[in-house]
């Protein structure tokens, strides 16, 4: 009897499909599911850096130490737009009253992230793919800002505790690098159409 083999997204060894574990539209094996696909991506070429630091700010009259906690991360393909994913806000749901803003007609998707970028045709082609959606959606939900500038992307964390990521966090920065690599071999998008962006 064969048995139905697939790669996983991260190392891209063979494996049994039915050991394949599925999230983020991406399937991977358990190695990589528990710490490795960080390990497997940067052998493969890309590029991970974590940073952490600490400030003291004033708030008011007293001074607070504020732990921050940064990935960055670049793609081994070069795709070069800039755009920033946060929280959608209450300010951020007026402002939509008033101009167009790139939606991709998921109301769950459209109604938690605020995209802000003037390279709409490349956002527009990185969100065709739902599994892209899912893990912006998991990064926004996990960090305080999610940035792409220069064919890498950024994502930071901010607290008045000591911040350090956790596997699961790890694991939506690479599952972002892969939706990135696959958006960059992907035929060209069409430019986005008024349908798109209605208020």
């Amino acid at each position: 009897m064969d048995v139905d083999v697939a790669l996983c997204a991260f190392c891209e060894l063979p494996h049994p499909s039915d050991s394949l574990r599925r999230d983020y539209e991406l399937d991977f094996c358990e190695r990589c599911a528990e710490g490795h696909a960080e390990v497997a991506l940067r052998e493969r070429g890309h590029t991970i850096v974590t940073r952490e630091w600490q400030t003291r700010d004033r708030v008011g009259s007293e001074f607070y130490t504020f732990y921050h906690f940064s990935i960055t991360a670049r793609p081994r393909v070069s795709l070069a737009f800039r755009a920033s994913f946060a929280r959608e806000s209450t300010l951020d749901r007026q402002i939509k009253v008033f101009r167009k803003d790139l939606k991709v007609g998921d109301p769950m998707f459209d109604d938690f992230i605020y995209i802000s970028t003037r390279d709409r045709a490349q956002v527009t082609a990185l969100l065709d793919s739902t599994g892209a959606q899912t893990t912006l959606m998991d990064l926004v939900s996990r960090f305080n800002s999610v940035f792409f500038d220069g064919g890498a992307f950024e994502v930071r964390e901010r607290g008045t505790e000591p911040i350090s990521p956790d596997a699961p966090a790890m694991l939506s920065v690479a599952a972002m690098l892969v939706h990135l690599e696959r958006t960059a071999a992907a035929p060209p998008a069409p430019a986005p159409t008024e349908d798109l962006d209605e208020p």
